[in-house]
């Protein structure tokens, strides 16, 4: 069983911006824009992991322990170019803001970042660096609310808990951020995934 939220949302905003995110595609693909997709990710050392093997007759625990969250932010494009940024703690205002700041100083041409609703991306100290963004040639454009599947990157968020760590990785947190940060390394070499 998965959760939906997908009895929460207008079905007329999602079908509207599901039409503009094929038209930003369809601009990608000739290469006239780039197209990235912004979220964070969360980990503790709560596992994610859905399965595993135990020899028989013995049961594998894993240990539940409270933790600092170890927050990843990312942007992330259609060919998986992948541009993370990893620390303790959770993500405020302040910390998208300069992800973004660093991230808009790389781009080469016009570039539309999918975000979503989150209070940090909708903060008021984000609003403040949206017009100085777009003369730098970044637009970020907001998904409606309870679409998550139109921002691309939550597909590799979701790669990455529960398919890339393994129940080795929350040992503890510093393993944790050790195998984290190997994979995002690896994202697009040795850990792959298809958005389309």
């Amino acid at each position: 069983m998965r959760l939906s939220l997908k009895d929460k949302r207008d079905p007329v905003l999602f079908e509207v911006f599901y039409q503009e995110l094929q038209h930003f595609k369809a601009l990608e693909d000739p290469q006239e824009i780039d197209l990235y997709f912004f979220d964070e990710m969360g980990l503790t050392l709560t596992p994610k992991v859905p399965y595993g093997w135990q020899p028989i007759g013995q049961t594998a625990c894993l240990p539940a322990a409270h933790s600092t969250v170890l927050t990843t932010l990312g942007f992330v494009n259609r060919n998986l170019d992948f541009q993370p940024f990893v620390f303790k703690g959770a993500a405020n205002a302040a910390v998208v803001v300069g992800c973004i700041n660093d991230f808009v100083k790389q781009i080469t041409k016009k570039t539309i970042v999918i975000l979503d609703n989150a209070p940090t991306h909708k903060s008021k100290l984000l609003m403040e660096h949206i017009d100085q963004w777009k003369k730098e040639g970044l637009f970020l454009q907001f998904i409606p609310a309870y679409s998550p599947e139109l921002n691309y990157i939550e597909r590799l968020w979701k790669h990455i808990k529960y398919q890339c760590l393994s129940a080795e990785a929350f040992k503890d947190i510093e393993a944790l951020q050790i195998h984290l940060e190997e994979v995002l390394k690896n994202i697009n070499t040795k850990y792959q995934i298809n958005f389309d």
